[in-house]
C-alpha cells in the first residue's frame, strides 16, 4: 500500500512538472525585456546591437521588426540620437530602402519593415549622437547582414512549439496516466 502511494505522489509531481513546462515554454516565448541581444558591432566607444525578429524574416511578412540598441562603453543606452537606415540587396548592391534620419529619445530602436523578396540583404544603421564630438555631425555606420526566406518552407519557432511540442507533451502525459492507472488496477 505504501509503495502505491509513493508512485501516485511521484506521478502527480511528474504530471504537474509537464503541465508547468508546457505553460512556461508558451509564456516565455511571448515576453522580452531589457536591451536587445544579437549581433554586436563595436565602433569607437559604442556598441551597436542588431536583433531582428524573427531572426530569419520571411519575404512578404509585414510583422518583421528590425531591432537595434546603441550602447555606450558602460553598456548603457545613449539618449537623444538621430538614426537612419539603409537596406541594400547584397547580390547587386542596389538600394532597396533609404529611411531618413529621425530623432529617437532612447537608443533601443525598433523599425518595422517588410522584405518583398527572398534574398540576402545588407542593413546599414547610421547614428548621430548628440553631444559626442566625433559622432554628432559624422554618423557611426554599422553594417549587418540578413537573409529572408520563403514563408511556405520553414516553420517558425513559436508555431513549432505551439502546434507540435505542446500536443506531443500532452500525448506523453496521457500515455503516462494510462500506463500508471493500468498498473494500479
Amino acid at each position: 500500500m505504501f509503495m502505491s502511494v509513493q508512485k501516485v505522489f511521484c506521478f502527480k509531481h511528474l504530471l504537474m512538472f509537464l503541465i508547468l513546462l508546457c505553460f512556461s515554454i508558451n509564456i516565455s516565448s511571448q515576453f522580452t525585456s531589457g536591451h536587445f541581444f544579437g549581433t554586436t558591432k563595436n565602433i569607437g566607444n559604442y556598441q551597436i546591437v542588431f536583433a531582428p525578429y524573427p531572426p530569419l524574416p520571411f519575404a512578404g511578412d509585414n510583422s518583421t521588426l528590425l531591432n537595434f540598441s546603441i550602447l555606450d562603453k558602460e553598456n548603457q543606452n545613449v539618449n537623444n540620437i538621430f538614426a537612419s537606415l539603409l537596406i541594400k540587396n547584397k547580390e547587386n548592391g542596389s538600394i532597396i530602402t533609404d529611411i531618413p534620419f529621425k530623432f529617437y529619445e532612447f537608443s533601443d530602436i525598433t523599425i518595422p519593415y517588410t522584405f518583398k523578396e527572398i534574398g540576402d540583404y545588407q542593413i546599414s544603421l547610421l547614428v548621430r549622437i548628440n553631444g559626442d564630438p566625433a559622432y554628432s555631425q559624422n554618423p557611426i555606420t554599422a553594417d549587418f547582414d540578413i537573409s529572408t526566406t520563403d514563408p511556405n518552407q520553414i516553420i517558425p519557432t513559436n508555431e513549432l512549439i505551439l502546434y507540435y511540442l505542446v500536443p506531443a507533451l500532452v500525448v506523453i502525459a496521457i500515455i503516462i496516466v494510462y500506463l500508471k492507472r493500468k498498473n494500479k488496477i
